[in-house]
């Protein structure tokens, strides 16, 4: 059941467009950028946009999706073969597709969707009567080089503006009665805008990237930009990133979210949330409670969400007066050196009983590598004090396979670990219940845009099975992870370039195995992740303008080698990075 906090006006349909979330319902309703999407498309008086998601069966089979009707407050599910959530069109009914891409493994996806819509996949097979097919999200934002064969236009950046100025150039064109060549040309002129056809990529013969050009340089008018610049929301007040429909379905179940800041400024040397949103911009108090009493009568929780939450200069505050409106809150990922008696105060009122922090690290040298100090003194205060408010479950995240990272960095994090645990063992003893520790770890993958784009990956293996059997010896740790192999795949996509395309094609439409692709295709991932890359190559992603210049990126990359750390950014006033131009 869903029940929408925003009705529209029935309208006349000049754009019709297809929002779709590559992956499960669960997953795209528990993405707070899709929903907002869907939001700016449909407040629009000339777009009806409706959604469409996979099933378990047809991410496995490709034998159907989801599809239901949920343009009433309260809807009722029901599944049909590939046509859209609320109207239940055929895809190639709509005069745009937009896919919203958060993660590299919903790539194979895209051509999937396609080609069981009976439309093309390869954009340069489209004729002109098929729907214009475009993508966004943060993982195209930094790379959208491997799918550069399916998708006609990519939105780079944050799309709650610019995607207006391409709806509105899409009327015109539409108006105008012009071919689709046309319609691209004018789109590639936009800010934030990229028409991977306008580009031609050169290698060299050792697999790099020789040239990243426009197809109109050697005399002729450039069809398109030599670089995109990623679009930026100045303020975010100004963006309503909450939540428009409610559902149990999600991870977030019947919870009322809102965005509260946007990007971070800790300047964590693996954040790409960091890097490839900047600066960093804060939801004001007044507006994040003028959002929050949307949800009065609807439901009583309240999402607080953030690339660092307790970073924000008003979350006392705002937990506060949240709690005052008789609202539960929940909170994203918290920083320990941030997180005060207030906002622990408001969490428990509202009867939260986990609290979620990363210090991805557990030594002190790595967390001077990867400009993330976490000290673990106040990472026990944090968690004693969340205990003396019966908080008493804790959720760490860590990484393993950073750079210079050795077997002493890993036993650390054991040793971390059981810290933690040895400071409930009191509250259990006193409550007569233990709490819970969750770990969970991720093999890094370095990716675009950030201080270790550079850097190689390892094979994390060994190292996870190290982890998974001590912490499991330590009773009442639960740990999750991610896969090496899995890692390893997303790293390729994180880092490919366009020789991806076919590997990705026979993975989604031939059924081929994800090594089988890269063989016959004769590509090696290693050349992806495991090699390191100079300073002078020219990246898949050069061309790609996220406003932090590459200098900054390599001096940091040189910190990180010597441990050194940088302190965080300091909005508006240092100007070193190129995002506060």
């Amino acid at each position: 059941m869903e029940k929408l906090l925003t009705h529209w006006e029935v309208k006349k349909e000049d754009i019709k467009f297809a929002l779709i979330y590559p992956n499960l319902y669960y997953l795209g309703m528990s993405n707070l950028g899709f929903q907002s999407i869907y939001y700016e498309l449909n407040r629009r008086s000339d777009t009806y946009c409706d959604r469409l998601f996979l099933n378990d069966s047809a991410q496995l089979n490709e034998k159907s999706f989801i599809a239901n009707f949920a343009h009433n407050s309260s809807v009722t599910h029901h599944s049909s073969l590939l046509s859209s959530f609320e109207t239940q069109r055929d895809l190639k009914e709509f005069d745009i597709l937009g896919f919203s891409i958060s993660f590299e493994n919903d790539y194979f996806n895209i051509p999937k969707i396609l080609n069981l819509a009976k439309i093309p996949p390869k954009a340069s097979l489209r004729a002109e009567n098929y729907p214009l097919v475009i993508a966004g999200g943060i993982s195209i934002s930094y790379n959208p080089e491997p799918l550069a064969d399916f998708v006609d236009a990519f939105v780079i950046g944050e799309a709650e503006i610019n995607i207006h100025n391409l709806l509105s150039t899409y009327k015109v064109w539409t108006e105008n009665h012009l071919p689709k060549q046309a319609l691209l040309k004018e789109l590639a002129q936009l800010d934030g805008i990229y028409v991977p056809s306008f580009y031609d990529i050169e290698y060299n013969s050792d697999g790099t990237v020789k040239y990243i050009r426009t197809k109109g340089q050697g005399g002729k008018k450039d069809e398109a930009p030599a670089k995109i610049k990623a679009s930026v929301i100045e303020n975010i007040d100004d963006i309503e990133t909450s939540s428009k429909i409610l559902t149990g379905n999600t991870e977030f179940a019947n919870t009322y979210l809102i965005e509260i800041a946007r990007g971070c400024g800790r300047q964590c040397r693996f954040c790409v949330a960091d890097y490839a949103r900047r600066p960093p911009r804060y939801r004001s108090l007044q507006n994040t409670i003028q959002l929050a009493k949307q949800a009065q009568g609807h439901t009583n929780r309240i999402g607080l969400l953030g690339a660092a939450v307790s970073d924000h200069p008003q979350i006392d505050e705002i937990a506060q007066n949240l709690v005052k409106l008789k609202f539960r809150l929940s909170c994203s990922s918290l920083r320990v050196e941030t997180v005060r008696p207030p906002l622990l105060d408001a969490l428990a009122e509202s009867g939260q009983n986990t609290i979620t922090i990363a210090p991805e690290v557990a030594t002190e040298r790595l967390q001077k590598v990867i400009n993330k100090p976490v000290e673990i003194s106040q990472l026990h205060y944090v968690f004693e004090e969340a205990l003396k408010r019966n908080i008493s479950n804790i959720k760490l995240y860590f990484m393993i396979g950073v750079p210079s990272e050795t077997q002493t960095d890993i036993e650390a994090i054991v040793e971390m670990v059981s810290g933690l645990r040895s400071i409930m063992l009191p509250y259990a003893k006193k409550h007569k219940r233990m709490g819970k520790l969750a770990c969970a770890i991720s093999p890094f993958v370095p990716k675009p845009h950030t201080p270790f784009q550079w850097s190689q990956m390892e094979d994390a293996k060994e190292k996870l099975n190290f982890l998974k059997h001590h912490l499991n010896q330590l009773g009442s740790v639960q740990m999750s992870s991610t896969s090496a192999r899995l890692a390893n795949m997303e790293g390729v996509l994180a880092r490919g370039d366009r020789r991806l395309g076919p590997v990705i094609y026979d993975v989604a439409i031939n059924g081929l195995t994800w090594n089988k692709a890269l063989r016959k295709h004769g590509i090696d991932g290693n050349f992806y992740t495991q090699r390191e890359r100079m300073f002078n190559e020219v990246l898949p992603w050069s061309h790609i303008d996220l406003g932090v210049n590459e200098e900054y990126l390599q001096s940091e990359y040189a910190k990180s080698r010597k441990a050194i750390l940088t302190s965080p950014c300091q909005i508006g006033v240092c100007k070193k990075c190129g995002a506060c131009r």
